[in-house]
């Protein structure tokens, strides 16, 4: 039989066929990765600790923020440093008044951010220690399939139990989802080392790509009550403290207007004199757990009309400005509450998941030193998913208290610890 022409065509023009045999490039290994976008910067081992502390000094939104406030100083010094005739404004005392709020206003802001940028530093540091400990697990649990895959081959009554219920089948399911996962975890952990850099004040600043010194999961001690958390967050809550003296500067407002000139048709703000820089708190949710947006304080720089219209719509926007108070106190509240009941909750269920984490770390723990067996086999997926189950349960227990300590303005300290003798995950650490 003759080969039709297109084969022949094929066959004689040179590399008609590279389409067909050509093998892709193997995957570049995670060094090279690392390698390729760190551009030549060298790794650091740092401590949580150090991560903080850099961040303070390079992280440039703290540092923006610390701008804000040397301008909200110079505002201050400027109406208090008022001569000649300006100082008979009719206004000037309740303007001082408002100054002094600015103040307030502007270590609120710095706080926020700082308490913001140690959530952020504390969540990606954890999150690195969290991949890391999946990916050194997952690694070992190849290596166990693999030898078993190896090593089972030649047993008859393997093959015989294979032959009746697939279980090879099985086992080469289990390892490329493996292999799946190793390479989400290994590449989420590089991920994590950037994010990392990022918040602490990028690697241009730093000059390093930081590399935690822990290597497992630290167990936060949240002692607190909820009515000790709320209170902090009532009190120092960053949050509350900007819509509180918004609410207050507003009122002021009122008292400025009617103070003001009835000859001047238009008429300075507070927002004139000093920044509110009161922002919406926090940013609305409404994903599966609904949460109300906060509404900002509004207020123009001038204010023109004669000084009744003023001084109403001064008065309209003082009663806007208590609604966004009332608006904060309950939306802070209510995160309050939620953090403290998710850490409740995940108190229970760590506890509840404790003796099935120990008989799947049995499991594990044959798998990883000897040739698995027939039963474990069966259990090992089931075993492995328990494990990642529970430990992602204490990476949420570590950023709920770092949460915790973020939305008390830095007034509540949870201090973390090394893993009790008697924790089921405590020597699992890859």
């Amino acid at each position: 039989m003759a080969l039709s022409p297109w084969i022949l065509w094929m066959l004689t023009i040179p590399g008609q066929l590279d389409f067909f045999t050509h093998k892709p490039p193997p995957a570049p290994t995670l060094l090279a990765i690392e390698q390729e976008i760190s551009r030549g910067l060298k790794t650091k081992v740092v401590s949580l600790e150090k991560c903080l502390s850099e961040a303070m000094e390079y992280q440039p939104r703290i540092q923006a923020a610390k701008a804000s406030q040397r301008a909200a100083e110079a505002a201050h010094s400027g109406i208090y440093s008022l001569r000649g005739i300006a100082r008979l404004m009719p206004d000037l005392s309740v303007r001082k008044k408002q100054a002094d709020e600015g103040l307030e206003i502007s270590q609120a802001l710095l706080t926020k951010e700082v308490e913001d940028t140690k959530y952020a530093i504390r969540r990606a540091y954890f999150t690195v220690i969290y991949a890391g400990i999946q990916a050194g697990r997952i690694n070992k649990l190849i290596e166990a399939l693999e030898r078993t895959k190896k090593e089972l081959g030649k047993d008859l009554v393997w093959w015989a139990i294979e032959e009746t219920i697939g279980l090879n089948g099985k086992m080469r399911m289990t390892l490329s989802e493996a292999k799946n996962q190793l390479a989400v975890a290994q590449l989420g952990r590089l991920k994590a080392r950037f994010l990392l850099s990022e918040e602490m004040g990028g690697l241009v600043a730093l000059g390093y790509l930081p590399e935690p010194l822990d290597k497992t999961l630290l167990k936060p001690k949240i002692g607190l009550t909820l009515e000790h958390l709320e209170t902090m967050v009532d009190e120092k809550g960053p949050e509350r403290i900007l819509a509180r003296v918004g609410r207050d500067v507003a009122r002021l407002e009122v008292e400025a207007q009617k103070r003001s000139s009835s000859f001047n048709f238009v008429n300075r703000t507070f927002a004139a004199f000093t920044d509110t820089g009161v922002a919406p708190i926090p940013t609305p949710d409404r994903g599966a757990e609904f949460r109300p947006g906060a509404i900002n304080i509004e207020m123009s720089t001038f204010m023109g009309g004669p000084k009744s219209y003023r001084v109403l719509r001064a008065a309209a926007l003082a009663d806007r400005a208590e609604f966004t108070e009332q608006t904060a106190t309950n939306l802070t509240r209510l995160e309050a509450r939620v953090a403290f009941l998710t850490h409740r909750e995940i108190e229970r269920r760590l506890e509840a998941e404790r003796a099935s984490i120990n008989d799947a770390l049995q499991v594990y723990n044959r798998a990883t030193k000897s040739t698995i067996g027939f039963m474990d086999v069966l259990l090992l997926g089931q075993g492995i998913q328990l494990m990642v189950d529970y430990e992602k349960l204490r990476f949420d227990q570590a950023l709920i208290a770092a949460d915790m300590m973020r939305m008390s303005g830095g007034s509540i300290e949870i201090p973390f610890e090394a893993l009790g003798s008697n924790e089921p995950m405590k020597d699992l650490a890859p």
